[in-house]
């Protein structure tokens, strides 16, 4: 019995630690609104390591922010919780008929990809992006191409698809992306877009540069 009681005020005095460790959720939040970007990361890292259950409903709910700073703070902050952001970004952007927020959305897909490089982005994230490219908003439609250039080479069917969309300036920042993309599909994909005479020509100037870049990618990194 004497043992048991010292385990059981053990473990007690270990949680109160860990509370008394924890940051405030609350001043977090105040943080996160604050115009240093330092002090915003801190607060959003926090948030991640602290409080993820608490904290995502609320990032979520600031996609919608006037505050444009606050706004952006928020989608880099739903970019550093990892795979467990992917599906609550996915349902905000499929139930909003905010223009603003959906292109949000797809901005934390990019930070969420480029945070986490080697993450797989789950399948209804990635319908999310394939929705996103021909969403009413051309703010959003730009924003998922972007988003597919950091997902990589899991996106290359999707940008390829872009590429010979009937609309020339989206073509252009997909191919822009893909040759950013180490992937040795990327290559004949652009040269056959080169060869297609129905290709828009001002998609086929950028791929031409795009080939020299994707040959200098492939020399500084062969497979």
């Amino acid at each position: 019995m004497a043992v048991s009681s010292l385990q059981s005020c053990s473990t007690g005095d270990a949680m109160v630690a860990e509370s008394a460790a924890r940051p405030d959720l609350d001043q977090l939040f105040a943080d996160l609104a604050h115009p240093n970007p330092y002090i915003q990361t801190q607060a959003f890292t926090a948030m991640a390591e602290h409080w993820p259950e608490a904290s995502m409903p609320r990032l979520i709910a600031l996609l919608d922010q006037p505050n444009v700073a606050l706004r952006r703070a928020s989608v880099r902050g739903l970019g550093a919780f990892g795979e467990r952001s992917m599906q609550p970004i996915a349902d905000c952007f499929t139930s909003s008929d905010d223009g603003t927020v959906r292109a949000s959305c797809v901005k934390a897909y990019a930070q969420l990809a480029s945070n986490y490089p080697e993450l797989p982005f789950t399948p209804q994230a990635m319908e999310v992006l394939r929705l996103a490219l021909a969403d009413d908003s051309p703010v959003v439609a730009v924003a998922a191409v972007m988003a597919l250039g950091q997902v990589g080479r899991q996106a290359v069917p999707l940008l390829l698809g872009v590429t010979r969309g009937d609309n020339p300036a989206q073509g252009v920042a997909a191919v822009n992306a893909l040759a950013e993309i180490d992937d040795p599909s990327i290559e004949r994909g652009l040269q056959d877009l080169k060869d297609d005479p129905d290709t828009d020509g001002y998609v086929k100037e950028t791929v031409v540069s795009a080939l020299m870049r994707v040959k200098d990618l492939q020399a500084r990194h062969p497979s």
